[in-house]
């Protein structure tokens, strides 16, 4: 199982038009540490630790029968969460024996055992520091300082910025569930935004040196600290980087950087840790909070992995993935996913992208090279027809030509103030009136967020439109890049912003 892959360099930016560069001046730009163009799906503890709960999916689609949970009980197993309305149970203390006779119930569709994976990737930084004025808590997004400057390329290629002169700019009450690594609420682009009372956490703790005795997944030898918060944070206080950074697409208050849907709402629920590691159990939970009590219209996913549906077990967290999306959408909440960050064919590998394949709308990633092209695929991300429905932009760099690379050529977001790799902890000295850093990244993971902000404006001026009907308008309003008609890499296209709010036929 590998995790979606995103390239990030962090830099500090002003809240004015012009960057006053520190004394000190700008680094060097960082080389990208590219993908792998060839993926390996794995499930063994090498890539993932056992949570020590086993995924039972029954046939039954709306229900647990209890001749199911009878059997589980009498294997020796611990229903320790169960969501009934789409027979999905989790179960500890199972043994492998257990496991197969599980299995071979005419009640179960399909046993597998939880891991706990990083969904996210590495990172790799480098700074420039600027000095700032005192921002005002909201912005035009066209008068944001990296919009303004030419540099948030992305929101003019979709049209974003048509879309605002109109005045479309989203409601508040639309709102957006960013399930992620959690969201920083106090970062100057976010505060306010969020809806606090209804984010929520379902990171797990870390997992340290976790056994298996007998072939029986174990619970973790050792346990450490979620995330090294400060105690006065939220439990869903982003200690990575990724979720603010995608937060900051979907709606900001447009001070450095503009956003698409400034005037929707966020709900943050964190179901990765500061290390972007989690399990598919927290994964599906988050998403069920967010459809659910989160009451939320659009739930983004920048996350994802590849897996073997061959594998032991993989068939079950495919299916439980399933089960939770459609759920989500049958409450009204469409699912926008990130497509992955693996150069591979999705049309004709073995392997699957999760969420992705599962997910109400699947999108790519374009972006330039030196500030040309700018809708051409970006030279990571994952494609075809069978999985892909839109293309965004997600920023991009040459595998093979590091000197074909700049760094206007990624995305520019937020930075978390609770930022934990040591290559993003220059995010934490970001002070209101003094530096503040903001990051370029590119991925899918970039691209998505595009996507949901999209989807949030099409609720706002349509909100009886149903998500089936979201879908068709996000498909139908693009533009077509790359060969004509639908195409492996953008399928229908490349989102057009100013279309999908009917500014342009």
């Amino acid at each position: 199982m590998r995790a979606n892959l995103a390239r990030w360099s962090v830099v500090a930016v002003p809240a004015l038009l012009v960057i006053a560069a520190c004394s000190d001046g700008p680094t060097a730009l960082p080389s990208i540490e590219h993908a792998s163009i060839s993926p390996k799906a794995s499930l063994t503890p090498a890539t993932g630790i056992p949570t020590g709960k086993t995924v039972v999916v029954f046939k039954d689609t709306s229900a647990i029968p209890l001749a199911g949970t009878a059997l589980i009980t009498s294997l020796g197993g611990v229903v320790t969460k169960r969501w009934d309305n789409i027979g999905v149970a989790f179960v500890g203390g199972l043994s492998v024996s257990s496991l197969a006779t599980l299995s071979a119930s005419n009640l179960v569709a399909a046993v597998g055992n939880d891991r706990y994976i990083n969904w996210l990737p590495k990172t790799s930084v480098r700074a420039i520091q600027a000095k700032d004025v005192v921002a005002v808590p909201q912005n035009n997004p066209a008068n944001a300082a990296y919009f303004a400057d030419g540099t948030q390329w992305n929101m003019k290629i979709i049209g974003a910025d048509q879309a605002w002169a109109a005045g479309k700019e989203g409601l508040h009450s639309t709102r957006v569930a960013i399930v992620d690594t959690g969201i920083d609420y106090g970062h100057r682009e976010l505060r306010t935004l969020v809806d606090l009372s209804t984010s929520k956490s379902f990171a797990n703790t870390t997992f340290v040196g976790g056994t298996v005795a007998d072939g029986v997944p174990a619970l973790p030898d050792a346990e450490v600290p979620t995330d090294p918060q400060l105690a006065t944070d939220s439990a869903f206080m982003d200690n990575h980087f990724h979720g603010s950074h995608v937060a900051s697409t979907v709606a900001s208050n447009n001070i450095s950087v503009a956003s698409i849907a400034p005037q929707v709402t966020l709900i943050a629920v964190k179901v990765l840790n500061w290390q972007g590691s989690g399990s598919f159990e927290g994964v599906a939970s988050g998403i069920r909070h967010a459809a659910g009590p989160a009451n939320a219209d659009v739930i983004n996913m920048s996350l994802g992995a590849m897996v073997d549906p061959n594998e032991d077990g993989v068939p079950a967290l495919l299916e439980m993935m399933s089960r939770v999306i459609k759920d989500a959408e049958k409450q009204g909440t469409i699912v926008i996913t990130a497509a992955g960050n693996d150069s591979y064919n999705l049309d004709q590998g073995v392997l699957v992208s999760t969420p992705c394949e599962q997910a109400t709308v699947c999108v790519s990633a374009t972006g330039p090279l030196l500030q040309q092209n700018f809708d051409q695929p970006a030279f990571y991300t994952n494609y075809g027809l069978s999985a892909i429905e839109v293309a965004a932009p997600g920023g991009n760099a040459d595998p093979a030509d590091d000197t074909k690379y700049q760094q206007e050529d990624l995305i520019i977001g937020a930075c978390s103030r609770r930022a934990t790799d040591q290559t993003l902890v220059v995010c934490r000295t970001n002070t209101d009136g003094g530096v503040y850093f903001y990051a370029f990244a590119a991925g899918t993971s970039m691209a998505s967020p595009h996507v949901a902000a999209e989807a949030a404006l099409i609720h706002s001026y349509n909100p009886t439109l149903s998500v089936k009907g979201i879908r068709s308008k996000i498909l139908s309003a693009t533009d077509d890049i790359g060969a004509s008609g639908r195409d492996i890499y953008s399928n229908y296209g490349r989102i057009n912003v100013a279309k999908a709010v009917g500014l342009i036929k």
